[in-house]
């Protein structure tokens, strides 16, 4: 059994300046002096060697950052030079994220000369490699009885998923793909992940955002994660419809609570959950001994540009 520190420092691992040595040896990608991504030196090394086969070389590299050469200028030239580096770096097998190409632009901000703050967009299952912050929006379905008490649903992740198979997860959830609103992700996914219709899904009510940074075998994810809530009809039942649900149960939130502690939720997942549970006084501060920890693990600054998208 965790405590609910614990399920949060599993996915917030990346360490603290002042926790651990361990990764000081990283570099910033930068774009115009504003860090955009992190990079670990292994990743830095074959950038390198990349880098020496093109003439003019797309980066400069030095062992304090890593940047676009001078002769890459705007948005299309930077997410041609990322193309071309991961479609080389795939057909090589240099990275083992890259096995899991998802054929998903994922933006990356950091130029405030393009509309929503964007600097480029590249494949999703790359952004590990080069410790490009991600946004993804996640939402919790709930119902409330008569009585008023709390059920949420709990969806399990097919066991054909590359990535945290059999796992549970929230309701609904998604990476924000490039061209994506945040509104317009929630639609697509409860329909694609749920069957649940866009006039139910719109009414999804946006109640925070959390953040956290993830160390994995894959490299280096800072996240952000937009949360939604929405209260199901009572006759209204999620479905799975595509390959990426297996089943969702609904469940009160002594059994969430139960599943959670014995770690059989979806990482990021159970952050969201937790997030639901301060938020409806299920965890409270007079019983929850690690609440202020826990407040700022899950609500951790980033130090990166993030989207205008207004």
């Amino acid at each position: 059994m965790h405590t609910f520190l614990q399920i949060v420092e599993i996915c917030d691992n990346f360490p603290y300046p002042d926790s651990s040595a361990e990764f000081s040896n990283v570099v910033p990608l930068t774009l115009n002096k504003t860090k955009i991504g992190i990079l670990l030196p292994s990743t830095i090394d074959i950038l390198r060697e990349y880098n020496s086969r093109l003439d003019p070389a797309p980066l400069e590299i030095s062992e304090k950052n890593v940047t676009f050469s001078a002769h890459i200028t705007n948005f299309q030239e930077r997410t041609e030079a990322m193309k071309q580096l991961f479609d080389t770096l795939r057909s090589e097998k240099k990275f083992a994220a890259l096995e899991g190409w998802r054929n998903e632009l994922y933006p990356v901000y950091g130029d405030i000369n393009h509309p929503f703050n964007v600097a480029f967009v590249m494949e999703r299952a790359a952004t590990p490699i080069l410790g490009i912050p991600t946004f993804g929006v996640h939402l919790n379905g709930y119902v409330k009885t008569p009585e008023g008490v709390i059920k949420m649903w709990i969806a399990k992740r097919a066991s054909t998923k590359p990535t945290w198979p059999g796992k549970l997860d929230n309701t609904i959830a998604g990476g924000i793909t490039y061209g994506f609103s945040i509104n317009e992700t929630i639609v697509k996914e409860a329909m694609e992940e749920a069957n649940v219709s866009a006039d139910i899904s719109s009414t999804a009510v946006p109640t925070s955002a959390i953040t956290y940074f993830t160390v994995t075998k894959f490299g280096l994810q800072p996240e952000t994660q937009y949360i939604y809530d929405l209260e199901f009809p009572v006759d209204v039942r999620p479905k799975p419809l595509d390959d990426e649900v297996e089943c969702f149960y609904l469940w009160d939130t002594d059994e969430v609570k139960k599943n959670l502690l014995e770690g059989n939720f979806k990482p990021n997942c159970a952050l969201v959950v937790i997030d639901f549970f301060i938020r409806h006084s299920i965890i409270t501060p007079d019983k929850e001994p690690d609440y202020i920890e826990i407040l700022t693990r899950i609500h951790r600054r980033l130090e990166f540009p993030n989207p205008k998208m207004i």
